[in-house]
């Protein structure tokens, strides 16, 4: 029997199918060797032909390091190459690799499914199975995670079917108490009762609370399916069952006998150490049974029946109930609430209220539609602004981290993260990480390479520590030492170095210099070592270290020609105008004719010029600059502007650059 054969490598499909499913789940740590290298994992194969697809697969990664989309993930698998290359090689090292592999994959599924497992078992647990109207909501949850309607099936059998329909007397008590601690517990911030819920005093009317579920049921619906937007479901399915189709005052009676026990230590203390209930004791206790979800006649009920049961009767005198005149829907109130939970950094329970002086006015007005714009502005920002966090925290970049989630804390406190992640939460945390990293630098050696090693540690920890980035930078950096070229396979070059000897991730930039001095960027590589397979004449090469974006000084092979001035008529464009820094957008003035720039930004110092190697290059069309409403920078470091233009069918920048230095 002929040994099995891998089907010829195709570079297009691979990209479509592996780098982009990589670069969805974001990136190598999601991913493993066997999908990395498009190689089968149960499938035995001979050295000979994983060697093939694994040099296939390098070249192709050497194609693509200038790609727009793929460039970072590709940067990151040359990274680890030689060490899984040299493991894929030999059939023991797929062994090994294959049962890591096969372990990783089977957690990875675990987590997909983690999130409908939990709802699944949550519903066992309150219902003894899963209801009938819970099925779709539980499908939209699965859908959002990726399971397809097979897999839900699967999961959704291994668990008791239930008919539809809402439970009754203590069991629904216990499922409205739980799904209330739930939901303050995502939103951050306690929910006491179903009233408290529907921000609606105890006093309110049958028709206000239907009108106030109404709204909020469309307003649920138009969230994305997760834990929150099902808890509210429930609850909003427990608002009908006991305030709407039942008795509120039954609702109320339980929650009276609650509160009691909760209350019933703290009047025993009272008694004890007054030997009586006294009126302010009495009023801060009803107060307590108020903001727990009573009205005020049950809240002073409860304190009196208390104190009798403690051997001092006493009669607290309850706030008188606030009645609406006329028993008449008010959509101003509910405007006046939505406005103030704007004020507050609410914007989700402004858009409630919104939602129901709507309803209650039977129509939009003025004054609603501007509250209602207002808060869908302020969640749409607010959600916006969550898409940037979890990159930001997983790049360990706190001091960004932390600018963002002041601003959430401070204007949209109730509205969670995609995972439910609370503002507050996470501000404390990276707060903690920046504080830790402050006395990391203080405490790091004067001198020395020691010194660069603490600085390199305090920024593992939070990636943009100011006062750390700027140390290091003042330290600089060791350039590459002994540059030469060498013939390699099929034509190509292989330019070879010693490494820096400063410690820390140092990476190292190649440039190909032509005989006319014009220089281009091969790559750049954390080894020492980059084949270059370009061709036409070639005067030598450039090495330019760098770490953290600090660079070194250039070191050039002994071949390498100097450069030339820039081509004529490259310094006759008009110069960029009006550079400065708007937000986290750079803004210009644009020169006439002129529809392209190059932008070059340096940590450390401005940048020398156009062909800067120790700068990070980019260039911007006037397109792409009106689509994003300028260019997004980093909060500091350098910045050069430089327009150019097509001569002959190349581009010709400009020598003549606006500078900036941003704060």
């Amino acid at each position: 029997m002929l040994p099995p054969v891998l089907p010829p490598f195709d570079g297009n499909a691979y990209r479509k199918r592996v780098l982009a499913a990589i670069e969805a789940r974001g990136g190598p740590d999601a991913s493993d060797p066997f999908e990395v290298y498009d190689l089968p994992l149960d499938v035995p194969l001979p050295d000979d032909e994983v060697a093939r697809r694994v040099d296939d697969v390098w070249g192709f990664w050497q194609k693509q390091r200038d790609h727009p989309k793929y460039r970072g993930l590709v940067t990151a698998l040359l990274q680890t190459h030689d060490a899984l290359a040299a493991q894929l090689r030999t059939a023991d090292g797929r062994a090994r690799l294959a049962e890591q592999t096969r372990a990783e994959r089977s957690r990875r599924e675990a987590a997909r499914y983690a999130e409908l497992d939990a709802a699944l078992e949550r519903l066992a647990e309150r219902f003894g199975g899963v209801p009938a109207d819970k099925v779709e909501g539980l499908r939209g949850l699965a859908a959002a995670a990726g399971i397809d309607d097979a897999a839900f099936a699967e999961r959704l059998r291994r668990h008791r079917q239930l008919g539809s329909g809402p439970g009754t007397g203590d069991a629904v008590l216990r499922q409205v108490r739980g799904g209330l601690e739930e939901l303050g517990r995502i939103e951050g911030a306690r929910v006491p009762s179903l009233h408290a819920f529907l921000e609606l005093p105890p006093t309110a009317d049958r028709d206000t609370v239907r009108r106030r579920r109404d709204a909020l049921l469309v307003l649920n619906r138009q969230r994305r399916p997760d834990r929150r937007r099902a808890l509210v479901d429930d609850l909003l399915a427990a608002v009908g069952a006991l305030l709407v189709d039942g008795d509120p005052g039954a609702y109320l009676d339980a929650l009276a006998d609650d509160v009691r026990e909760a209350l019933r230590p703290r009047v025993a203390a009272a008694v004890l150490v007054e030997d009586r209930l006294t009126p302010a004791d009495a009023d801060v206790l009803v107060q307590e049974a108020m903001a727990a979800g009573l009205d005020p006649q049950r809240a002073s009920a409860v304190v009196a029946a208390l104190a009798g049961e403690a051997g001092s009767p006493v009669a607290p005198s309850p706030p008188p109930p606030a009645v609406r005149p006329g028993g008449t829907p008010d959509w101003s109130a509910e405007v006046s609430a939505a406005r103030a939970a704007m004020r507050a950094g609410r914007p989700r329970a402004a858009a409630r209220h919104a939602a129901a002086a709507l309803a209650a006015a039977g129509g939009v007005h003025p004054p609603i539609r501007a509250v209602q714009d207002e808060a869908a502005e302020a969640a749409a920002r607010a959600e916006g602004s969550w898409r940037t966090v979890a990159p930001l925290l997983a790049a360990r970049r706190h001091a960004a981290a932390a600018a963002t989630l002041e601003r959430l804390a401070a204007e949209a406190a109730d509205v969670p993260g995609p995972a439910g992640e609370d503002a507050a939460e996470l501000l404390a945390a990276s707060r903690a990480a920046l504080a830790a990293a402050d006395a990391a630098v203080v405490a790091a050696p004067a001198s020395g390479r020691e010194r660069e090693v603490a600085l390199l540690a305090a920024l593992r920890a939070v990636a943009d520590h100011p006062a750390a980035q700027a140390q290091l930078a003042a330290l600089g950096v060791a350039p590459a030492t002994g540059v030469v070229v060498a013939p390699a396979p099929g034509g190509a070059r292989e330019v070879r170095w010693t490494a820096s000897a400063s410690p820390g991730p140092v990476e190292y930039r190649v440039l190909r210099v032509r005989p006319d001095g014009t220089r281009q960027v091969i790559g750049s590589t954390a080894t020492t070592a980059l084949e270059d397979g370009g061709h036409g004449p070639v005067a030598g090469y450039v090495v330019v270290a760098s770490r953290l974006g600090v660079a070194s000084p250039e070191v050039a092979s002994p071949a390498a020609a100097p450069p030339t001035a820039a081509p004529p008529g490259a310094a006759a464009l008009p110069p960029v105008t009006g550079l400065a820094l708007a937000g986290d957008r750079l803004r210009w003035t644009w020169p006439a004719g002129c529809t392209e720039v190059v932008v070059l930004l340096r940590p450390d110092a401005p940048p020398a010029g156009p062909d800067d190697p120790a700068a990070t290059r980019r260039k911007v069309t006037n397109s792409r600059y009106e689509i994003d409403g300028g260019l997004p920078v980093p909060g500091s470091g350098h910045v050069a502007v430089f327009p150019c233009t097509r001569m002959d069918g190349r581009l010709v920048v400009s020598a003549e650059g606006a500078r900036l230095r941003l704060a």
